[in-house]
């Protein structure tokens, strides 16, 4: 078929059922077809957020599995309860990793991190060790902003002990500071 022809027939057959519904009739036609869109739309957004959320929880479940939750149960031990305190935090075979991961969150976000200062540490009275990290940053404040946000969810044995922003020059979109971690994780028993 020639879309000449198909292009001429539609425009007469909807002419004639707009003479036919009258003007009552299209203003339904129209709204039925934005509601058609709105729903589709809805649908998608619907979709992507279950998406979202169903990867979240196989995130926990793995988490859950890998043994490093903590457990509330009706024990009153204390020994047990810091017991499973402790199991929680990564063991310290995973320290390597977890800094990597720092460095890649800094590198999604685009920031630079120059040399960095480690200091290791035990915490008094708990079987954890504390690795004190400070990273020289360099970059936008929405990055920074960014990569602190993201270190924070996907590390949670990490805290955020302090950040230092300056920009050297006014005019210099850059801005240059200092970002205080401590990443907690198994000692050696």
């Amino acid at each position: 078929m020639d879309f000449r022809k198909i292009s001429t027939e539609l425009g007469v057959w909807t002419r004639r059922q707009g003479l036919r519904l009258g003007w009552m009739g299209v203003v339904a036609g129209a709204l039925l077809v934005i509601a058609g869109v709105e729903y589709a739309s809805v649908t998608l957004a619907g979709k992507e957020t279950i998406a979202e959320l169903q990867m979240q929880v196989r995130r926990m479940q793995e988490s859950s599995r890998s043994g490093r939750e903590i457990k509330r149960g009706d024990d009153a031990n204390p020994v047990v309860q810091i017991a499973a305190f402790e199991r929680f935090f990564p063991p310290a075979a995973d320290v390597n990793l977890l800094i990597s991961q720092i460095y890649g969150a800094a590198e999604k976000e685009s920031l630079v991190l120059e040399r960095g200062e480690y200091r290791l540490n035990e915490e008094a009275g708990l079987g954890l060790l504390r690795y004190q990290i400070t990273l020289p940053v360099k970059g936008s404040y929405a990055s920074i902003n960014a990569f602190a946000r993201r270190v924070l969810r996907d590390i949670p044995a990490l805290s955020l002990d302090g950040v230092s922003l300056q920009r050297p020059n006014i005019g210099e979109p850059a801005i240059e500071g200092q970002v205080r971690l401590s990443l907690f994780y198994q000692g050696a028993r």
